[in-house]
């Protein structure tokens, strides 16, 4: 073999393993930004602000909408403050904490992802 069909063979067996090594990497999302938030929201809710809740559940489903198609936990973290904001708007304060709590609980479960190739 000559050296250039070795070098060949080297760079064809190096590009294969970048996807193996790619597609075994685990599901590790920051969700830090989301749950300071959630936490500020709890705060605003037990002390009746509406107002600055509505501001940091805006905040919060505007992150969550930017990054909804890379996670796996967004869609669901996102629709608990949805409900959130809405219970603010009618003045329902221990609805609105019991669902950012809920999102919490989301956010804070660890999801892995089950590639066991079914049956």
């Amino acid at each position: 073999m000559s050296p250039k069909h070795t070098f060949a063979v080297l760079l064809l067996f190096l590009s294969t393993l970048s996807p193996v090594y790619a597609a075994g990497e685990p599901v590790n999302e920051d969700l830090s930004l989301l749950l300071s938030l959630s936490e500020n929201m709890i705060t605003l809710g037990k002390q009746g602000d509406a107002e600055g809740f509505a501001k940091l559940a805006n905040l919060a489903l505007q992150h969550t909408s930017e990054n909804r198609n890379n996670s796996i936990i967004l869609p669901r973290a996102s629709a608990k403050f949805r409900v959130a904001k809405s219970a603010i708007r009618v003045g329902k304060f221990n609805e609105c904490i019991e669902a950012v709590e809920e999102a919490q609980a989301i956010m804070m479960k660890k999801k892995t992802l089950k590639w066991d190739g079914g049956s």
